[in-house]
């Protein structure tokens, strides 16, 4: 999955746990939800695929823990910290769903206590790489997927927490700017 399915996830998590509504625990949400990629931007800023290799070191659940807990003194209820860490989790249980087809197929959720490879893919993998990769048919429907199942539902269902946000930060703008 594409890290706008994962922040969509997110997004809902913050809604459905976060009873007050505010930015930086939306901000936090979205982030661990879409943190196990980070090796996609380290591979991408250092090359060295040996080290930064998807879904090798970061889509595991110590990894997915631990990402969660980092936020917690961010947070002020039980309730935002056990979803954040549901969330945290569930970027593992959708991409273990995703179409894998680089070797080894799957990823180690319980590495570095076992190997095992988890892949039980149906899901439309979106392609990286060069703008040829990238800019395909298969690529434009994997996508269209994720952001009608995924992001146009979530933003439907947080529209009024989003209005408000939107709303309260433009009104701030302008308080501040008279």
């Amino acid at each position: 999955m594409t890290p706008l399915a994962h922040a969509a996830v997110g997004m809902t998590a913050w809604k459905l746990s976060s009873r007050r509504g505010e930015a930086k625990a939306l901000f936090i949400f979205m982030l661990v939800s879409c943190l196990p990629d980070i090796d996609l931007l380290f591979y991408h800023l250092f090359g060295r695929p040996e080290v930064f290799k998807h879904q090798l070191y970061s889509h595991n659940i110590f990894f997915a823990l631990l990402s969660a807990a980092v936020f917690f003194p961010l947070l002020k209820t039980k309730r935002e910290k056990a979803a954040l860490t549901l969330v945290a989790l569930s970027h593992l249980v959708m991409d273990v769903f995703v179409v894998d087809d680089v070797a080894p197929v799957g990823f180690r959720p319980f590495w570095p206590l076992s190997n095992l490879l988890l892949s039980f893919g149906f899901f439309p993998y979106v392609r990286r790489g060069t703008p040829a990769q990238v800019l395909t048919v298969e690529n434009l429907f994997a996508l269209g997927l994720e952001t009608a199942l995924f992001a146009v539902p979530a933003l439907i269902f947080c529209r009024r927490e989003l209005g408000y946000l939107w709303k309260t930060r433009v009104l701030k703008k302008d308080a501040n700017s008279a």
